[in-house]
C-alpha cells in the first residue's frame, strides 16, 4: 500500500474540520466598560452573541474561530454554557484592594443573619490592619455594611442591644466607624 503524500494528508485534515458556532458573552468585572469591540464584533455586557467560525474558511471565518478559542481562555468572556474563568481569591494588600474585597464578600449570599455578617467582618481585622485601612475606608464600608446589618437584624428580630452584644462577642467595644 502506498503512503499518502503530506499534501494529501493536509488537504484531507482540512476537509474534516467542521464549522464552529458558539454563543460568546462578555462578562465585565468591576470598572470594566459596558461594551467592548473584539475582532470586529461589539460585545455588550452580559448579552450572548452567536459567533460562527471555521478554521479553514475565509479570513473572517478564521478570525471568528480564533476569537471563540481565545474567549474560552479569557476571564471576561464565557463561551456557550461554560462559566467564565475567574482569578483565584487573593487576600488584599492595600486599602483600595481591601475595599474591593470587602464589597465582594458583602454580596455573599451565604450571609443570612446579622451574627454571620458581624463575625465575617471581625474575621478581617488583621487584614484591615495589614492593608492600612483608614477612616475614609471605614466610612465607605459603614455606608454599605450598616444597611445590610439593619436589614438582617430586623429579619432576625434583634434589638439594638442584641446587635451590640454580637459586636462585643466579636471583640468590638467601639465600632471602627
Amino acid at each position: 500500500m502506498a503512503k499518502a503524500s503530506a499534501k494529501a494528508v493536509e488537504e484531507q485534515a482540512e476537509l474534516m474540520v467542521e464549522p464552529v458556532v458558539e454563543t460568546v458573552t462578555y462578562i465585565p468585572s468591576q470598572g470594566d466598560p459596558s461594551h467592548v469591540v473584539w475582532c470586529g464584533h461589539t460585545f455588550h455586557a452580559n448579552v450572548a452573541k452567536e459567533i460562527r467560525g471555521h478554521a479553514t474558511g475565509n479570513a473572517r471565518d478564521k478570525l471568528n474561530a480564533e476569537l471563540i478559542d481565545r474567549a474560552r481562555e479569557n476571564k471576561s468572556f464565557s463561551v456557550g454554557n461554560a462559566k467564565p474563568k475567574r482569578d483565584a481569591v487573593k487576600h488584599p494588600t492595600t486599602a483600595e484592594e481591601y475595599r474591593v474585597y470587602f464589597v465582594e464578600w458583602l454580596k455573599d449570599a451565604e450571609i443570612q443573619h446579622a451574627e454571620q455578617l458581624i463575625t465575617r467582618f471581625a474575621r478581617d481585622r488583621q487584614i484591615q490592619f495589614a492593608c492600612g485601612v483608614g477612616t475614609d475606608d471605614f466610612d465607605m464600608m459603614r455606608d454599605l455594611f450598616m444597611p445590610k446589618l439593619h436589614q438582617l437584624a430586623k429579619a432576625d428580630e434583634l434589638t439594638d442591644g442584641h446587635v451590640s452584644d454580637i459586636w462585643v462577642r466579636n471583640g468590638y467595644n467601639v465600632l471602627p466607624w
